[in-house]
């Protein structure tokens, strides 16, 4: 029998090797389960035709909402552009029924670890560099902030790269929306940047913040570069 109960999500990164890591471990138990969700973890014959068994980034109009998705804000200023390190909100919505959930980041490049909000989760707990969710209920939700050391330096700017974002599942991957915005805070920059783009999608911008939405099977890597007018490095 496959082992269905591993389900690794990976939600921030800095640079490889050394990445700024969001992963959600789901522990190994079928406890909590509604006997029809039991049967289906362990009926593997339509496991071809809900995955993708590639790494390779495929856009998808699979993926709703109605299923596990990730949304988050980046807020940069001209500290951020001095140090790297900028703040962050993430939000997990929809988590599925488990006993145990822990989000988990790079220690060395993670800071400040908060909860926000949560709901459908009896018992939280902020612990080293992550976050532990017990007895978590169906549509349950978490909200995380803190800090990570994202942000680097270039020409004439700065850089950010994200990901890998995956919801992985066996040898393959589920559709999944990720929603991702970056706002400046007393900060000019302009997008010169964005890999990968979805044709089919273009990014909402305005002068105080960039929003952008995934709708993707496989893993996510974006990448952004933002150039910033002389008047913001005199700040």
């Amino acid at each position: 029998m496959k082992n269905l109960f591993y389900i690794t999500l990976i939600t921030t990164l800095f640079t490889l090797p050394t990445a700024v890591v969001a992963e959600i471990e789901i522990s190994q138990s079928l406890d909590g389960l509604t006997p029809e969700e039991k049967a289906w973890l362990l009926d593997d014959s339509n496991l071809d035709a809900m995955m993708v068994a590639s790494e390779d980034l495929v856009w998808s109009d699979k993926a709703t909402k109605d299923s596990y998705w990730l949304k988050n804000n980046l807020k940069i200023n001209n500290q951020s552009i001095k140090t790297g390190w900028i703040e962050f909100s993430q939000c997990h919505f929809k988590l599925d029924a488990i006993n145990k959930i822990e989000v988990a980041y790079q220690p060395d490049l993670t800071r400040n670890i908060k909860v926000l909000s949560y709901k459908g989760i009896e018992h939280i707990k902020v612990e080293n560099s992550g976050v532990v969710l017990n007895n978590v209920s169906s549509d349950a939700q978490i909200c995380i902030s803190g800090e990570s050391k994202t942000l680097k330096t270039i020409k004439n700017g700065f850089s950010i790269q994200r990901g890998p974002y995956m919801r992985k599942f066996l040898d393959g991957y589920y559709p999944m929306i990720v929603e991702e915005s970056i706002e400046f805070d007393n900060l000019t920059a302009r997008l010169t940047k964005h890999l990968p783009t979805n044709p089919l999608k273009r990014p909402d911008l305005n002068q105080a913040t960039y929003d952008f939405s995934y709708s993707f099977e496989g893993q996510l890597r974006p990448y952004y570069q933002f150039s910033i007018p002389t008047i913001n490095k005199e700040n």
